[in-house]
């Protein structure tokens, strides 16, 4: 239980800067995100807010962590849908992300929607 606990802390954590009020993380506690290594976690999140910023809609990005020596490396992919206007969240974009590592993946799509300071706040997952 505690092992579980830790996992899931540890994958909150990963996506704190996205304020992850609303997304059920029991989902997260089995993903390959918890082994992106400590010194890729910066990498990863310039990603995903690089990709929720600049991506074209449609447009695939992909991310890999770090190799290291008898680990597979956490592949993920993120493919950002348009933006649309909201009346009552503002800006939102719809994210699919597939997270794998060696021959585990698991798939999302998760709403984000940008902040008045441009952060953009995980508001939901479809």
């Amino acid at each position: 239980m505690q092992k579980a606990l830790l996992r899931l802390a540890a994958c909150t954590a990963l996506l704190l800067p996205f304020a992850v009020h609303a997304l059920p993380l029991a989902r997260l506690n089995q993903s390959a995100l918890l082994h992106i290594p400590a010194q890729d976690v910066p990498s990863f999140k310039s990603f995903v807010g690089q990709t929720l910023n600049e991506g074209p809609a449609g447009t695939v990005a992909e991310w890999s962590s770090t190799a290291r020596p008898g680990k597979f490396p956490v592949k993920v992919l993120l493919n950002p849908g348009a933006k649309v206007e909201t009346q009552s969240a503002g800006q939102c974009r719809l994210l699919s992300a597939q997270v794998s590592q060696s021959r585990t993946a698991h798939q999302w799509k998760l709403w984000f929607c940008q902040q008045a300071d441009g952060s953009w706040k995980i508001s939901g997952l479809e």
